[in-house]
């Protein structure tokens, strides 16, 4: 679990936020200890904090919880003097900065950061030392900045053993030539150059200017000068209408159209047809590819690749559906009320009556969704899965390069235990098989990433 403080300084109340995505949702409570209460200690020795419960029921367990200051604040004066040495301001030699004035400069950064440190650890020496199993991430309200309330919510005990005999549906499928072909006819129409035309049509791609580029035209328009492809598939208000004004439209000429209640005029820079490759040979020659034969490779192993990818996540979904069925958890809730407030910013407290119906609709998903990461965490303990920190590495290399962020690396994380989780629960499990086409198996797949609010 990593947890950050928010704010600019601590000492304005710090706002606690987790990282979010998978990682959260599996490290909280995936310990595999009994979840239970052993005695509390007032004073936990080599701690930085004090902690006592304040409540526990047969759901939640909250605690108070308080931070030494005083050593904290040791922490911090330490971590000043080490960027000491290294510290350049104008007026100073570089390593001659007073500890007071780098203080200034980057304190509240550093309190920030050792507050975020110290919280995150106790948080988790809380979780582990009262072998507690946490069904979301735990809900931390501050008093001050080294004061806070601390609530675990609990999940419930779940013996997976019994339900494998679940019958879980998996989907195959298979690339063929047409597949490839098709594929290839794609790759075909995404390399086109452009020639200057005339007069527009509904293939047309346009450049044109914004003349009266304006505070209600960029909250429309991004940019000034505009790109605009005629021939895109949406149903956006705004290209409709577009679209309507530059159909037949004349190189280099003046129009003017309405969006929104906006008025926007504009110049034609210049009006574009799309010259394709005419054959393989010419479409490999821009690739800069030997062969068609190569080429095709190139194809089948990409279908396949996504074809595994839809597979595995269907199966996943299908399992925990299957699961989630078989084994109904009581959601309490105080529990979908704060997942309903972290992730959606609704407060119930304040919801109007015309909104009950798509609230209430919210509140159902959300308890659905706690229940199939409460499955997803049991299944990476009962399969007993993990992802190895080389195969992270060598997936993210591959497939996003060098330079990623924090959620990135958890996207990337996830994706592969789930691979692992698909893989594993196939052995396990009963499977009753489905056949579908490629072009079948990416319509459901795209069917469901339209539908679907849930990620894992």
């Amino acid at each position: 679990m990593v947890l950050e403080v928010g704010g600019s300084s601590p000492l304005t109340r710090p706002n606690l936020r987790a990282s979010g995505g998978m990682v959260d949702a599996l490290v909280l409570g995936t310990s595999g200890q009994p979840w239970g209460f052993e005695s509390l200690l007032a004073h936990q020795e080599n701690e930085k904090m004090e902690y006592k419960n304040i409540e526990k029921n047969n759901f939640k367990v909250s605690f108070e919880v308080s931070l030494d200051q005083e050593a904290i604040n040791k922490i911090i004066d330490q971590k000043l003097l080490d960027k000491q040495p290294s510290f350049e301001i104008a007026g100073f030699r570089k390593g001659k900065v007073p500890i007071n004035i780098i203080k200034s400069k980057i304190g509240s950064q550093i309190e920030n950061e050792v507050l975020n440190n110290e919280i995150s650890k106790n948080i988790n020496t809380i979780s582990e030392k009262e072998k507690i199993q946490s069904l979301v991430q735990p809900d931390v309200n501050f008093k001050d900045s080294y004061n806070f309330s601390l609530a675990f919510y609990l999940k419930p005990e779940i013996k997976l053993d019994e339900l494998k005999t679940s019958e879980i549906e998996k989907i195959t499928s298979e690339v063929t030539k047409k597949d490839i072909d098709d594929f290839r006819e794609k790759v075909r129409k995404e390399y086109y150059s452009l020639e200057s035309i005339d007069i527009s049509d509904d293939n047309s791609v346009i450049d044109f200017e914004i003349l009266n580029y304006e505070e209600e035209q960029k909250k429309l328009f991004t940019q000034k000068e505009v790109r605009v492809d005629l021939n895109t598939e949406t149903k956006e208000e705004i290209f409709i209408d577009l679209k309507k004004a530059l159909l037949k439209i004349k190189n280099k000429s003046d129009f003017s159209f309405t969006t929104k209640g906006t008025k926007i005029e504009a110049k034609i820079k210049d009006v574009n047809k799309k010259i394709y490759p005419k054959n393989d040979e010419e479409l490999i020659k821009i690739l800069k590819l030997n062969s068609t034969k190569e080429l095709n490779d190139k194809i089948d192993n990409k279908l396949k690749e996504d074809m595994s990818y839809l597979q595995k996540e269907f199966f996943i979904e299908n399992l925990l559906k299957v699961l989630s069925d078989k084994k109904k958890i009581e959601i309490n809730d105080e529990v979908v009320n704060l997942e309903l407030k972290r992730k959606y910013q609704i407060d119930l407290s304040s919801m109007k009556e015309e909104h009950k119906e798509r609230i209430d609709s919210l509140k159902k998903l959300t308890s659905e969704n706690i229940q199939k990461d409460v499955f997803f965490s049991e299944l990476v303990k009962f399969l007993n899965v993990k992802v190895e920190q080389k195969e992270l590495q060598e997936y993210i290399q591959k497939y996003y390069g060098e330079k990623i962020d924090q959620r990135t690396a958890e996207t990337a994380y996830g994706t592969l235990l789930r691979n692992k989780i698909a893989d594993e629960s196939m052995k396990t499990f009963k499977i009753k098989e489905t056949k579908l086409s490629l072009e079948d198996l990416i319509k459901k797949g795209s069917h469901n990433h339209e539908s679907s609010t849930h990620s894992h």
